[in-house]
């Protein structure tokens, strides 16, 4: 092969050499920084970029309970805080055991449909609306407002969780 024909700049380097991204930063993060870059409610191509795999496997291992996530309407939710628990719950180094965990806690005690979509990861009001109007969320609709209250939203999440122990059966 003519040398010429594959040397387009001032790089001798051959072809079969990949290029390196020099915009890429090895530095390994700390358990903190990891985290942080997600989002506190997450999709399957979240949940399959931690742990490394494709987004159908995801959707399976929720089907099958493996992954913890809860399903309402036709989508499922998983929060960072559960998947984060569950991992290190798994780890052949596993952390003690601490508090369980409350993905409603920094939320207040009546939430909004802004607060709902924040929660549930969702850009379209109108989905939010939606759910509540069909029941998949529980709400109450006063002077021309949905009001969710958290206490009851916390038993739905407990519902729909697929972490539910064995000796329960679904409705």
């Amino acid at each position: 092969m003519n040398v010429a024909a594959w040397n387009t700049g001032p790089s001798t380097a051959p072809p079969s050499e990949p290029d390196r991204n020099n915009y890429e930063d090895h530095t390994p993060l700390s358990e903190e920084d990891y985290w942080a870059q997600f989002p506190d409610t997450l999709t399957t191509a979240d949940v399959a970029k931690i742990i490394r795999t494709g987004a159908p496997a995801v959707r399976a291992r929720l089907r099958d309970g493996i992954i913890p996530g809860h399903r309402i309407a036709d989508s499922w939710v998983m929060f960072k805080a559960e998947i984060r628990a569950w991992l290190a719950a798994t780890s052949n180094r596993p952390i003690p055991a601490g508090e369980p965990v409350d993905v409603l806690a920094d939320y207040p005690d009546e939430l909004s449909y802004r607060d709902l979509m924040q929660l549930f990861r969702v850009k379209y009001k109108g989905t939010i609306y939606i759910w509540l109007e069909q029941g998949h969320i529980p709400g109450s609709f006063v002077g021309n407002r949905w009001i969710v209250h958290k206490w009851r939203l916390r038993e739905l999440l407990d519902e729909t969780s697929n972490q539910r122990p064995s000796g329960e059966d679904a409705e």
